[in-house]
């Protein structure tokens, strides 16, 4: 019994590290790339704009995992539809990178890869996207409009990250789950161990009982089996005795009817 407790503990000590490892948050970083190979994909949205959001989920959960293309861009987030947030600077931006690539923005979403932009998002967009990645990514003459345009401005233009509160999401779902897992966990190992503590004690009496016959029958058929050998060697030892005894009275009478003679 000691033995399968020790061996539940161990395992629940194994569990809980891995369950509370699984909960770990997950953060997605935006930010502008230098680096060779690697273009930038500048998002101009609006918070609560519903096809923003579409965006924003296909860039965070499909996108970013997209073998051929996961390493080969950043993205940078620019609000600019919500007023509250009173980021002129940003709306400053969005009319310039406009008139950079010879258009006029209409709407949100509109997102930009190097010199090509894209007004507006569906899923018909996807394979459009990651083609354009691929192409800007191979292309020696990459021009970054918008970083460009950042660079001259005397006031930046304020970031942003939508992404997070998918981020936030997907870390409650994860920490929801995990804590369902640990009360599981937890429940079961009370149950093991209530059952184990309640077993009925004269079950456990009876089998100490038996086991203590047995040893104690063992030895007494051992006893039993070497009596008789001793009891033979005693025979043996009677019937040679007498045999001799019976041979000197033979010889004594022989001697004396003798004599007489």
């Amino acid at each position: 019994m000691k033995k399968f407790v020790k061996t539940l503990l161990v395992a629940l000590l194994v569990l809980m590290p891995v369950t509370f490892a699984s909960a770990k948050k997950t953060t997605t970083t935006t930010q502008a790339s230098t680096a060779p190979g690697v273009v930038n994909i500048y998002v101009f949205y609006g918070d609560g704009c519903p096809h923003c959001a579409d965006l924003e989920t296909y860039i965070k959960t499909t996108l970013r995992k997209d073998e051929k293309v996961k390493d080969k861009f950043q993205v940078v987030y620019y609000e600019v539809w919500n007023k509250s947030n009173d980021h002129s600077q940003n709306i400053e931006l969005f009319n310039a990178v406009g008139e950079a690539l010879g258009t006029e923005p209409s709407g949100v979403p509109f997102f930009v890869i190097g010199d090509q932009y894209f007004s507006g998002y569906g899923e018909s967009y996807n394979s459009t996207i990651v083609q354009t990645i691929l192409d800007e990514a191979s292309n020696s003459k990459y021009v970054d409009v918008v970083g460009k345009l950042v660079e001259q401005m005397t006031v930046k233009p304020v970031e942003s990250n939508p992404e997070a509160s998918i981020d936030s999401e997907e870390n409650e779902k994860k920490s929801n789950t995990d804590i369902v897992g640990i009360i599981i966990l937890g429940v079961t190992v009370v149950v093991v161990l209530i059952i184990i503590f309640t077993k009925n004690p004269e079950e456990d009496e009876e089998s100490e009982t038996e086991e203590v016959k047995e040893e104690k029958v063992q030895p007494i058929k051992a006893e039993v089996e070497e009596k008789p050998a001793k009891a033979k060697t005693t025979t043996k030892k009677t019937t040679s005795k007498s045999t001799s005894t019976k041979k000197k009275t033979t010889k004594k009478t022989t001697n004396k009817s003798t004599k007489r003679k």
